[in-house]
């Protein structure tokens, strides 16, 4: 295995669910919803978001059937016209974006925080069918969307092959539709170029990469496609704070660990 890739793998704590359904397989950890009451009380006295749950394939309908978990979307909303459209975004003058998917977009985004030229992160979803998707939406696995960071850089300070590299050292890219305990298509590997260059780039990058790994690398390189931002408190989640409230550090050049959940 190549030694410049880092494995995002946090082992999260044993949920009391995965006690009582001892096939049920959880990424990051289960909290079950609150009453609407406790709701409304934590939200008038606490500005930190609840976590949700994050789930894969067929424990969604034992969840639901307890109550738990994210909504399924309702198939009749799955209108992919617009989210199979291209991003049409537009960055700021003189910058260019890229789109990567590397596991749970959290520690993703810190990597590229980081990285000189880089001048915005967005954390997001991309690549389904379901427009307006949430992030209950994503967890259902209906939806096939991928948990991405769009980075706008300055390619004056920042060249594309820089981003691949930090792609590349963020995470494993031969495990399908998985980045250690993440389990889930939202957690694919994924380059998703918006110009014949950057395209060009990543499959010379891939083919670099396949020659120093004994691993089939499952990596898709596909078009950007349209980018959901995701829910404010998933922004820059890691640099403030994560779930336990230790901020860590988005210094250009930092190389301190990156803990995926904070």
């Amino acid at each position: 295995m190549l030694n410049s890739l880092a494995v995002a793998a946090s082992a999260p704590s044993a949920s009391p669910l995965s006690i009582l359904i001892p096939s049920l397989s959880l990424s990051r950890p289960f909290i079950p919803p609150l009453p609407a009451r406790i709701l409304s009380a934590s939200a008038s006295s606490s500005s930190k978001p609840l976590p949700f749950a994050s789930f894969y394939s067929s424990p969604m309908n034992i969840l639901n059937k307890l109550g738990f978990g994210p909504r399924t979307p309702d198939p009749s909303s799955m209108d992919s016209t617009i989210p199979q459209g291209p991003d049409d975004d537009v960055p700021a003058p003189g910058q260019k974006f890229a789109q990567f998917g590397a596991g749970c977009f959290w520690g993703v985004e810190l990597a590229f925080q980081r990285v000189p030229g880089v001048t915005k992160t967005e954390v997001g979803y991309t690549q389904g069918f379901l427009h307006n998707p949430t992030y209950e939406d994503v967890c259902t696995g209906t939806t096939n969307h991928s948990e991405v960071v769009r980075v706008q850089y300055d390619p004056k300070e920042c060249s594309f092959e820089a981003l691949l590299d930090a792609f590349w050292a963020r995470h494993d890219p031969t495990t399908l539709n998985r980045q250690g305990n993440d389990v889930g298509t939202q957690y694919r590997s994924g380059i998703y170029f918006y110009t014949p260059d950057q395209e060009s780039e990543a499959i010379a990058s891939l083919e670099r990469q396949q020659k120093l790994i004994n691993r089939k690398i499952v990596t898709e390189i596909l078009p950007a496609k349209k980018f959901y931002r995701a829910e404010e408190y998933h922004q820059q989640y890691l640099e403030k704070g994560g779930r336990f409230g230790f901020k860590q550090s988005a210094t250009k050049g930092c190389n301190d660990p990156i803990r995926c959940y904070g």
